[in-house]
């Protein structure tokens, strides 16, 4: 699993850095990221290693449940080199990982020890992910990982690339967790253009009328032994996480809106609630329905009954 991989494979760049010509290339397809792009896009400091991370309240960063297992100590804010001076390094008072996420959601959050300077990212509800996730719809993935499609570099710096969503369901690869098929997590990137190691738990940020807004979460990618990274990845909804967040921090995020519509929010299965609607939904409708109309009849019966001689 390529998850744990990314977590490993960092800790061994940060202890035998490896030279390359290309070390301050693009994070495989695509570009070093301006100074101010992506503030809340933050680094995630391990004691042998990094992941990263997107801020989404003052005091709160949304990561990878994989990371959580490496023991996240700090995190730097509004930095585009976690290798350099700059940049607000917070401590990490707590981490904790989505309930049994190797099997459920890839995510973990992590409360700091004070709030973070930047503005946090709005994140997207259920009705926005529905309308945008489909098919062709172009994202921007963002992290601090590795720049090659070897995964043999280096890099420090914050790097973007905008890639396609390729499976909006996840349902079409093996790499797809079953549990939360469909519409759990989604599949985006590839021919060249990927997340890679030390991406995890980097943000994927999608354009809404209110900005550009958190959609998912980098999981795992698409290896193959030639090349790691490359050849897409699959992201976790943070829709889907939204709830069991906001329990666990007590912070409420701030989401985007829905033009006039309620977001909607179903059981998820592990005792929270996760933003979605569907067949589910009208199916308590259409019973709703019937039982009224029984009900009408039976009274009805009854009122005939009374006034016959």
């Amino acid at each position: 699993m390529r998850s744990l991989a990314l977590v490993l494979v960092s800790i061994i760049v940060l202890a035998c850095p490896i030279s390359s010509a290309r070390a301050e290339q693009e994070v495989v397809g695509g570009s070093p990221v301006p100074s101010g792009r992506w503030p809340d896009a933050v680094a995630v400091l391990m004691r042998d290693g990094f992941c990263t991370g997107t801020l989404i309240a003052p005091d709160v960063v949304i990561t990878a449940g994989h990371c959580i297992d490496a023991g996240p100590l700090e995190v730097i804010v509004d930095t585009i080199d976690h290798g350099r001076a700059g940049g607000q390094r917070i401590r990490v008072a707590w981490a904790r990982a989505y309930p049994n996420w190797p099997r459920r959601y890839d995510i973990g959050v992590l409360m700091l020890d004070e709030p973070a300077r930047a503005k946090p990212r709005k994140v997207t509800s259920a009705c926005t992910a529905r309308e945008l996730l489909v098919r062709g719809r172009r994202v921007e993935i963002v992290g601090f990982g590795l720049a090659t499609a070897q995964g043999l570099d280096s890099n420090t710096r914050l790097h973007q690339a905008t890639v396609p969503v390729t499976d909006p369901t996840c349902t079409l690869d093996p790499a797809c967790e079953p549990s939360v098929a469909p519409h759990g997590e989604f599949m985006a990137g590839g021919h060249g253009a990927d997340s890679c190691f030390g991406d995890s738990g980097g943000p994927v940020y999608v354009a809404t009328n209110e900005g550009m807004s958190l959609i998912g979460v980098v999981s795992r990618g698409l290896a193959l032994p030639a090349a790691p990274c490359g050849n897409g990845g699959v992201y976790v909804r943070v829709d889907k996480v939204i709830a069991w967040v906001q329990s666990v921090t007590g912070r409420k995020l701030e989401r985007t809106t829905c033009e006039g519509r309620g977001d909607e929010f179903e059981l998820d299965g592990d005792g929270g609630c996760a933003a979605g609607s569907g067949v589910g939904g009208y199916a308590a409708l259409v019973l709703l329905l019937c039982a009224w109309l029984l009900h009408r009849r039976d009274r009805l019966k009854s009122t005939i009954s009374a006034v016959q001689p």
